[in-house]
C-alpha cells in the first residue's frame, strides 16, 4: 500500500485509473458483445441460442453503458476528490 503522501500524487492517481479503466473495459465489451459471445459459447457444444436478438442485447448494451457511466462519475469524484486534498492539504490528518 502506498503511503498517504504518496497516494494523493497526480501519477498514482493516473495509475490507480489505468487499473479501474482496464477492468471497466474488460467489462463493457464482455457486455457489449454478450449475445456474441453466448452463440459462440453455445456453437462449441453443437448448440444454438434461439430468442436472443436485437431486443435483448440492447439491453446488454444499456448494461455496458451503466459501466462506462460509473467509471466517468468516479473519475470525475477523484479528481475534485484530488483537487481538493492538494490544494487544501491542511484541512487532512496525514499522520
Amino acid at each position: 500500500m502506498e503511503s498517504n503522501k504518496d497516494f494523493h500524487k497526480w501519477s498514482s492517481f493516473a495509475k490507480r485509473q489505468a487499473g479501474l479503466f482496464s477492468s471497466c473495459l474488460v467489462c463493457f465489451l464482455i457486455f457489449w458483445n454478450s449475445v456474441a459471445i453466448g452463440e459462440w459459447a453455445y456453437a462449441l457444444f453443437g448448440g444454438e441460442l434461439r430468442g436472443y436478438g436485437p431486443p435483448q442485447q440492447r439491453w446488454h448494451r444499456v448494461l455496458a453503458m451503466g459501466f462506462v457511466g460509473m467509471y466517468i462519475v468516479g473519475t470525475v469524484l477523484g479528481v475534485i476528490n484530488m483537487w481538493r486534498y492538494r490544494k487544501y492539504p491542511e484541512y487532512y490528518d496525514d499522520e
